[in-house]
């Protein structure tokens, strides 16, 4: 899967909520009570909203050492374990 660019993610993200709205519309209308069921009108307000939130651009190709969540000091490597009687040259 490719990754796009923030303004086509965000076309793509209100394509999507508008047919989800459309055919929850036409399904409430069709099938259900629109007067007890109109809550589920809400996903795709909600869907709108999280496609319409700021996007960065291009992510760093590289990340910043620094980083915390990226270079961790607090793991310990340990030396591979070597079963009892083995002289394979395994470990």
């Amino acid at each position: 899967m490719t990754r796009h660019d923030p303004r086509e993610a965000r076309t793509l993200g209100l394509w999507t909520a508008v047919w989800l709205g459309g055919l929850l519309l036409g399904g409430l209308l069709w099938l259900g009570d629109l007067s007890l069921q109109w809550p589920v009108l809400l996903v795709p307000v909600l869907w709108a909203l999280v496609a319409l939130r700021p996007r960065e651009g291009r992510r760093r190709a590289v990340a910043d050492p620094r980083d915390a969540a990226v270079y961790r000091t607090d793991t310990v490597e340990r030396p591979a374990l070597r079963p009892p009687g083995r002289r394979d040259g395994w470990g």
